[in-house]
């Protein structure tokens, strides 16, 4: 089974994982044995989807997107209303967030569309109806960057899947001028995030604080970081969500620049290794998953990147493979199962 791995993007993955667990032990001690089960839990999830052929993700691909909307349909009647937002599904002694995992199912029917043999215009409407219907469920939660990053995955999809280009740039000018609506229908907490985004000092002490206590941690941290353990931001509490949405921010405390570094280059080589496998695909269905694939990740990880920095606003995302959660670290290990599968198709010729 090794041997069907894909190494370029299997390890990547791995090591993200691992520093992610790294540094949880220092940050978070009381989520790092569940993270151990999670990584081992994904590695299995990522070896049963990587095995499976990439013609059989064809047969599938509607099962499991019907099988995604049901997910978030029950999360929004059985769900749990945690911090103002109905987004976890209780499962025993664990909460499965569904706007992570089908993700890559999402995608993978959006895939599928754009693989038939319809016309044109017909395959982008119900490519549209069927982005749809997912993302405004989970923008309903209401869970506003999760349904940013679903989003990234079906233009990426659509971009990459040989649609007209006149039909995606007249799309995308009919969205540009239907964004000030959206104003209207965000939470008043999301509003505050995008202006604090904008002037952050205004309220240093309120709507700003996240931010500015991001910044502080990666700044003082230095080129090597204070050490394990050593952090001001992340260990005296200063630092809010150390662990999830601003664990980049305790790497930069604690591994300093250097640990920083290093995530950004195994994002770096894991980004080129699905370019790769992107350029070397020659049918729509794995172009158009491949190329949604890596804008939803690319996405993610930019953005929550990018708020840590304080160049973008907050928007509460996990950092890929790296923060804690065994849902969001679940979606990334079938996503790169299934891509992987695609990798086997091209080494066996059987497309």
């Amino acid at each position: 089974m090794l041997s069907s791995l894909d190494w370029k993007l299997f390890l990547p993955a791995v090591l993200l994982a691992s520093i992610g667990s790294l540094i949880l032990s220092s940050v978070s001690p009381a989520s790092y044995p569940s993270q151990y089960f999670f990584i081992a839990l994904a590695l299995i999830s990522y070896l049963i989807f990587a095995k499976i052929d990439f013609t059989v993700y064809k047969t599938l691909a509607p099962l499991f997107y019907v099988l995604s909307l049901v997910l978030l349909l029950l999360t929004l009647i059985l769900g749990t209303f945690t911090r103002g937002a109905v987004r976890w599904i209780e499962i025993g002694n664990f909460t499965l967030q569904t706007s992570e995992i089908i993700k890559p199912f999402v995608v993978l029917f959006i895939a599928w569309i754009l693989s038939t043999s319809l016309e044109s215009r017909k395959i982008f409407l119900l490519a549209a109806v069927a982005g749809f219907l997912p993302f405004i469920l989970v923008f309903v939660q209401p869970d506003l960057g999760s349904s940013l990053v679903v989003l990234a995955g079906i233009l990426g999809a659509v971009f990459f899947g040989g649609i007209s280009w006149k039909i995606i740039f007249g799309s995308l000018f009919t969205f540009a001028l239907g964004l000030p609506l959206v104003w209207r229908f965000l939470e008043d907490y999301q509003k505050e995030r995008i202006m604090t985004f904008i002037q952050p000092s205004a309220d240093p002490l309120g709507a700003g604080y996240n931010s500015i206590q991001a910044i502080i941690a990666i700044g003082s941290g230095g080129f090597l970081g204070r050490g394990l353990g050593q952090g001001t931001q992340s260990q005296l509490l200063f630092l809010p969500e150390r662990h999830t949405d601003f664990i980049f921010s305790s790497i930069g405390e604690e591994l300093g620049f250097l640990g920083a570094g290093l995530v950004v280059i195994l994002f770096i080589a894991l980004f080129a290794r699905l370019c790769a496998i992107f350029i070397n695909s020659d049918d729509v269905f794995s172009r158009a998953f491949l190329g949604g694939v890596f804008l939803m990740v690319f996405v993610q990880a930019a953005v929550n990147i990018g708020m840590n920095l304080g160049i973008l606003p907050i928007t509460g995302i996990p950092l890929p493979f790296v923060s804690s959660g065994g849902s969001s670290l679940l979606a990334m290990a079938i996503t790169l199962g299934i891509a992987t599968s695609f990798t086997r198709g091209l080494r066996t010729g059987t497309r």
